[in-house]
């Protein structure tokens, strides 16, 4: 990992949630892919349902790089099938007052970084754009205000750049077998 790219920066437009969305009954709809559980995701079915009983615009009008704020016990009740469908749906980050830890693991894992942020759902509006930087915490509001959030460990940036775990495992695998 270069200095470079460690303090990148993600810029985008805010979709705004509130407090204890459900992840596999708000976020996605489980009881439509718990048949496939264990098998591969259907990428299509899952961006199709993504947010959609809490805001049906959101499969057809959210767009790459796009940010979800959520309040307090965001995504609470979630598969992994709830992160997948968030970042296949174009979302580059998740900024939550709080969150099960099981949440932040499993979004990772699929190279999609959470932060809790205390205060987010008072400090912007749907629609604004905003700066996410993980490896240092700084979320840069609209007004250009900056607020902290709890930064990214190195490991957490190296597996998030790599786009998840299994990518940033199978880079060390083979740095290591040369």
């Amino acid at each position: 990992m270069n200095e470079a790219s460690s303090v990148r920066t993600l810029r985008g437009r805010v979709w705004k949630f509130g407090d204890q969305v459900c992840g596999d009954d708000g976020i996605i709809e489980f009881a439509a892919v718990r048949d496939g559980f264990g098998k591969p995701f259907d990428l299509d079915a899952l961006r199709q349902m993504c947010f959609r009983q809490l805001r049906p615009e959101f499969p057809s009008e959210v767009r790459p790089g796009d940010i979800v704020v959520g309040g307090r016990n965001f995504a609470h009740h979630n598969h992994v099938e709830v992160s997948v469908a968030i970042k296949a749906s174009g979302i580059a980050a998740v900024l939550v007052e709080s969150c099960e830890s099981g949440f932040i693991r499993r979004a990772l894992s699929q190279g999609l970084p959470i932060l809790l942020v205390p205060g987010i759902t008072r400090a912007v509006a749907d629609g604004d754009v905003i700066g996410v930087t993980p490896a240092t915490g700084a979320i840069e509001l609209a007004d250009g205000r900056v607020i902290p959030s709890p930064p990214f460990s190195p490991q957490m940036v190296r597996i998030w750049e790599n786009g998840g775990l299994i990518n940033a495992l199978a880079g060390e695998f083979a740095a290591a077998r040369t």
